[in-house]
């Protein structure tokens, strides 16, 4: 009876652990593969990325500007307008809705004229499928490529549709700029090509721009948008309004890195240790507490293998950390064609002030005016995400010191608001200096902004310590606020006022209150309206290191229902 209970017993545990095995080798598998998932998903993210990144300088350059549109919308075009705006342009070209040619500038060849209404997927075809605007292939030219740039333009006459030459080796120029930007493993190259298959813009010398995609490889990858040829991992992403595709290239082996070689088969080699661990187990088989010993080693195994999913999490969440660093970087290039903007609408109003009525030189002032706001935005949402970002140590700052500094830049807008500012005895406490100073600019320059008509700004910033505690107060006299808005100023983009009132983008008083979080500190508003507004920031004295994740300011407090604000 016992040998009975023996066999069963010994069945029943060689059935418990070919289950183990069977569920742990399913599991990994699983795993890996979830984590080879991961990686290319990663890769699809930085294409898509980029595309969107051309997609979007695309898009702000094809928005025609008031002038544009007053040149373009006449019963009747001379060629020497388009002439006089080609610039670098191989030609330019004006046509009707139904693509008729309305007038033309030099260098618009019967060759370009063919090749601009060159099958259903030319950019005059699209705009006339009703898009925006459209880039098409790269078509033969003299002296190189050129690619047609078609910007469909509502004019009081119709709809008309601008058709720009840009020569494709200054596009190449453009466009790598943003290729050269991707992040990739060792042996990874970027590619922009048409749809046919020419390249624009590479990251290969093997591959430049003009080269053609012609062997069969090449084609079979242009119809898949991934998959792995010749030890080459790729993945592309096709460019809304264009036939272009976005094309990443990278060495399998690097590209797979954390997921392949000795990273993939070590976790198979301790599950072929644990089997054969198993099978000794089930052979000492009269040892019982052998039973227990397979269990501890098993939960073992499990915890590396979790262990193995924790560290590939983290290095997922540097990854996107970095993306997000390239964002940040490349929200810089926005700033460009905004920089142009306001270069060629000066100059317009310079060269042809008498030429232009009092509504264009108005609509060119608004446009040069929109172009500096949005510059101005662009800068502050740079400076309110790089706070919590921040690597710099915590040190000894002396916040009378830094009052001093930062009254001496505000000295011209004092002098001019008549403002008188008093400042207290302030302590020194540990804290990122750069920072506080920008803490205590915002708070300074608001107080002097937001002033009554008629009344001279009088500031008082005082200091009180209590413990490990210092509580900073930034008081006025000026215009103040309803109660209610105590919380709802410190969003970001949130203002009180209209955007005309007050200079300003809605960031100073978000990024005031960020800067307090990640000092592992808070900051509150009180305020009369008419009488004025007290700001208190309470900030630990001796702080050693930034908070890594401050908590949101107001949360789980209802929002509040008043909308009366206007936003900037």
């Amino acid at each position: 009876m016992r040998r009975r209970e023996a066999v069963a017993a010994l069945i029943a545990g060689a059935l418990i652990i070919l289950a183990l095995l069977a569920v742990f080798a399913i599991t990994l598998s699983n795993n890996q593969a979830r984590s080879r998932s991961v990686v290319e998903a990663q890769a699809h993210q930085r294409a898509v990325l980029v595309a969107g990144l051309i997609d979007s300088v695309f898009g702000a350059i094809s928005r025609p500007g008031p002038q544009s549109l007053a040149e373009y919308g006449r019963a009747a075009v001379s060629d020497r307008v388009l002439e006089r705006n080609r610039g670098a342009d191989a030609y330019l070209a004006l046509l009707d809705v139904d693509g008729r040619v309305l007038a033309s500038s030099r260098g618009f060849t019967a060759r370009a004229r063919a090749g601009m209404a060159n099958g259903a997927h030319s950019a005059l075809a699209m705009i006339k499928a009703g898009q925006r605007w459209a880039l098409g292939n790269v078509e033969p030219y003299p002296g190189g490529g050129v690619v047609d740039f078609a910007t469909r333009l509502s004019t009081p006459l119709g709809t008309r549709i601008l058709v720009r030459g840009l020569r494709s080796g200054a596009l190449s120029r453009f466009t790598a700029e943003d290729l050269d930007k991707v992040p990739g493993v060792d042996g990874a190259h970027h590619l922009l090509l048409d749809g046919n298959g020419i390249v624009i813009a590479s990251t290969n010398p093997k591959r430049p721009p003009g080269y053609h995609f012609h062997t069969p490889t090449q084609i079979d990858v242009l119809t898949h948008p991934s998959g792995i040829v010749k030890g080459h991992y790729f993945d592309q992403v096709p460019l809304g309004q264009t036939t272009w595709k976005v094309l990443l290239a990278a060495p399998e082996a690097q590209f797979f890195a954390s997921v392949s070689g000795a990273n993939r088969w070590l976790p198979w080699v301790i599950f072929g240790a644990f089997a054969v661990v198993a099978l000794l187990a089930l052979v000492l088989a009269a040892r019982a507490l052998r039973s227990n010993d397979l269990v501890v080693e098993a939960n073992s195994q499990l915890a590396k293998s979790n262990a193995e999913l924790e560290r590939r999490a983290a290095e997922l969440a540097r990854s996107n950390a970095e993306l997000d660093q390239f964002a940040s970087i490349a929200s810089h290039d926005l700033q460009e064609p905004l920089r142009k903007v306001r270069t060629f609408t000066e100059r317009v109003r310079e060269i042809d002030a008498d030429t232009l009525s009092d509504r264009g030189l108005d609509y060119l002032q608004r446009a040069n005016a929109s172009a500096e706001r949005m510059q101005r935005l662009i800068e502050d949402l740079l400076v309110f995400s790089r706070v919590a970002m921040q690597t710099r140590p915590f040190a000894p700052v002396d916040l009378g010191q830094v009052a001093r500094e930062v009254l001496e830049d505000l000295d011209d807008l004092m002098r001019r608001s008549g403002a008188r500012v008093t400042v207290g005895a302030l302590p020194t406490i540990n804290a990122d200096a750069a920072q506080m100073r920008q803490l205590m600019q915002n708070l300074i320059s608001n107080a002097l902004k937001f002033r009554r008509e008629g009344i001279a700004p009088e500031v008082e910033i005082a200091a009180t310590t209590d413990g490990d505690w210092v509580t900073l107060v930034v008081r006025d006299n000026g215009i103040g606020f309803e109660p209610q808005y105590s919380r709802r100023i410190f969003r970001v983009f949130e203002r009180l006022h209209g955007r005309g009132a007050y200079p300003g983008t809605g960031i100073g008083l978000a990024l005031c209150r960020k800067i307090a979080d990640r000092h592992g500190g808070s900051v509150q508003a009180d305020s009369v309206v008419g009488q004025g507004s007290t700001f208190t920031i309470r900030l630990p004295i001796n702080r050693r290191e930034a908070v890594r994740q401050p908590p949101p300011s107001g949360g789980g407090e209802p929002a509040e229902q008043e909308e009366p604000y206007v936003a900037a």
